[in-house]
């Protein structure tokens, strides 16, 4: 089973200057390509997120989806099982055209101490994020935590559509993201890159088409 996560290395000291142009992937003006396409993320907040945080941070990955030029539907299902049948989308098996983010408050032994999730990239569909990891570098009070709860489930989603493929020098598939990165977050300029971009259109357009057979 193949996983990928994303982890987070903090500089030794927030405080220093920072040396050399900010890890900025795109820019901050441009005008976003137009959403044709559109994908939609069943989440399940088993970590208790409190709503607010959750919309905001659905609201922070759609932006960052939206520079792709894919449009993201959110699907928050319900936990109890009464609940979730009276919406059996939220209990039937996802479709390519679908992801399933699994939002939790465990932390797996064997995990890197760094890691704020993982992606079932053989899959295709389904994801993790580790909400404690997500709270602790909340804490660093450089992004917050809906920004990085974001920017996690983003990062996650790329290596759904993706692959399994290696993780980037730059921008938001970085395996390992510094406080210089944080700092891009709070910016909004922590992107996919173009070619990761185009790579995830296909994608999208790749299993948008699958479905529309079933």
């Amino acid at each position: 089973m193949t996983t990928a996560g994303v982890s987070v290395r903090f500089l030794t000291s927030l405080m220093a200057p920072l040396l050399g142009a900010s890890l900025i992937t795109g820019p901050l003006f441009a005008s976003p390509p137009q959403t044709s396409l559109t994908l939609t993320v069943q989440v399940y907040n088993w970590a208790s997120v409190a709503p607010q945080v959750l919309a905001m941070a659905e609201d922070e990955a759609t932006r960052i989806f939206r520079e792709t030029g894919i449009a993201v539907s959110w699907l928050n299902c319900p936990l109890s099982i009464s609940e979730a049948q009276a919406n059996p989308i939220c209990i039937e098996p996802c479709p390519p055209r679908r992801f399933a983010l699994r939002i939790i408050s465990e932390i797996p032994a064997n995990l890197a101490k760094t890691s704020l999730g993982v992606a079932l990239s053989e899959s295709g569909i389904y994801a993790t994020i580790f909400y404690p990891r997500v709270n602790e570098y909340a804490q660093e009070r450089i992004a917050s935590l809906s920004q990085i709860l974001g920017h996690a489930t983003a990062h996650e989603m790329g290596h759904l559509l993706l692959g399994p493929v290696p993780h980037a020098r730059f921008g938001i598939m970085r395996g390992e993201w510094t406080a210089e990165d944080l700092q891009s977050i709070t910016m909004g300029a922590f992107l996919f890159s173009p070619r990761q971009s185009a790579l995830i259109r296909q994608a999208a357009i790749r299993r948008l088409s699958a479905s529309s057979f079933r």
